[in-house]
């Protein structure tokens, strides 16, 4: 990490942002760590908290809204109980009270084509909004296994009842933290159907908790190779890089991640750290600035990043701003004061 430091260290002028850029990094950094060992997805108590969670529907585009289509909510393996189910209201909202995590969801009714897909609320949300088009039953399919929007992937669609059985096992064991057992049962789901991509990165997840990165790294590439519109096996080894400091590779994962969920915060502003960190200033001001245009409760920090890559991009009126931001949004946060002394600092070296 040092070499990348250093070489960001050496296109910066003032001594003072030297200092303070070294320091902001390394805090931000060592959040992206524990981040990625966690892979943010486990739902035990350990590390899931209680979050209020808005879900707003619309129907191809957001004029129409998805009134009384029926909404799953279920953890990233696709378990769910009675009360994560819910009609839409009229305005095609419905509210769940839930935990922090990776969450799959599924939209049915009887005009629109039927939805899945999944996203992710960070574990320092208090609550999360998240917005989700659908399409009518009569609208233009493609041909190919995956759909834009979420619409279910055919191999998705295939499951023979015993390898689901054996999925649904896995992840309740993996709930339990029974880990050899998740994974043999991971494993006898994917040996009756060779192409369940949320299998492989089910497995994948149990192998992260094992410590076994490299298996993990191949099971969650299996997933995309499976189905290569799947945002959070992207994600997944996105952590994985992170951990292992191949910050150019995270992002390629980040990115392709946001093809398919443009709005996932944690991906936006993931991206932007990886970003600041192999010098791609203009991308990492552009997917905070993304970032900041949705619900970003606990991710004030992005703003710090927007800073930095602003200052190395030698535009210090605009940098100010997003420390300012910061500030407004965590006047009391780990870099408020640091922020503060930017500020001074660039105000002070501003042409008279």
């Amino acid at each position: 990490m040092s070499a990348v430091l250093l070489r960001l260290i050496s296109t910066t002028p003032s001594a003072t942002f030297l200092v303070f850029i070294w320091r902001v990094l390394h805090g931000l950094l060592a959040s992206l760590a524990v981040a990625s060992v966690c892979l943010a997805q486990r739902q035990s108590p350990l590390s899931a908290q209680p979050v209020v969670l808005r879900l707003f529907v619309t129907v191809d585009g957001d004029v129409e809204k998805a009134a009384n289509v029926t909404v799953d909510l279920m953890d990233a393996l696709g378990s769910g109980g009675a009360m994560d189910r819910k009609l839409a209201d009229d305005a095609g909202a419905v509210i769940f009270r839930t935990l922090s995590g990776v969450h799959r969801v599924r939209i049915t009714g009887p005009n629109i084509q039927t939805y899945e897909g999944e996203f992710e609320i960070s574990r320092n949300e208090t609550s999360h909004v998240e917005r989700i088009r659908v399409r009518h039953v009569d609208a233009d399919r493609r041909t190919n296994e995956t759909l834009p929007g979420g619409t279910v992937a055919a191999l998705r669609l295939r499951v023979p009842a015993s390898a689901r059985k054996a999925f649904e096992q896995a992840g309740d064991a993996m709930r339990q933290q029974h880990w050899q057992e998740s994974r043999a049962l991971f494993e006898s789901a994917i040996r009756e159907y060779p192409r369940y991509d949320l299998a492989y990165n089910g497995l994948g997840m149990v192998e992260v908790e094992l410590n076994e990165m490299d298996a993990a790294r191949e099971s969650f590439s299996k997933a995309i190779e499976l189905n290569p519109d799947f945002p959070a096996a992207y994600r997944n080894l996105a952590r994985i890089s992170f951990a292992q400091r191949n910050y150019e590779e995270a992002d390629t994962f980040l990115v392709k991640s946001l093809e398919q969920e443009p709005l996932n915060v944690w991906a936006l502003s993931s991206a932007s750290n990886a970003e600041l960190l192999i010098h791609k200033y203009g991308d990492a001001i552009a997917h905070a600035r993304k970032a900041h245009s949705v619900p970003h409760q606990g991710l004030a920090g992005v703003h710090i990043v927007a800073a930095l890559a602003l200052e190395a991009a030698q535009q210090p009126f605009e940098a100010v701003k997003e420390y300012q931001l910061y500030l407004d949004e965590d006047p009391k946060g780990r870099d408020a004061e640091r922020a503060r002394k930017a500020i001074t600092r660039l105000n002070e070296s501003a042409p008279k």
